[in-house]
């Protein structure tokens, strides 16, 4: 699996659209969240799977990194390309301030 810190994702994603895969609750994504960041929460990802593409690369997202690890993983072993952001939101909001 690959990974990406927090700081190489920010200077990536202002040069490039990218597919942000926001797996937090929709609570937590209502309340901030990146642009054009895709709401898919990890309990309901099992179920949802045949809505992503798999020709894509996905920047998968959580609130401290610890669950996006684990999700990116899944998605490479179901045959997606995933990449897991260090840190997730909390550092992304920490860089942002």
């Amino acid at each position: 699996m690959t990974s990406i810190s927090v700081q190489d994702f920010n200077l990536l994603r202002q040069n490039e659209a990218l597919n942000i895969l926001d797996i937090r609750d929709s609570q937590d994504f209502e309340m901030s969240h990146l642009p054009h960041a895709i709401s898919l929460p990890a309990t309901s990802l099992p179920n949802e799977l045949n809505k992503l593409d798999k020709n894509a690369t996905y920047y998968v997202i959580s609130y401290s990194g610890r669950r996006s690890e684990i999700i990116a993983n899944f998605l490479e072993n179901h045959g997606y390309k995933a990449i897991h952001v260090i840190g997730g939101m909390r550092d992304i909001k920490q860089l942002a301030a």
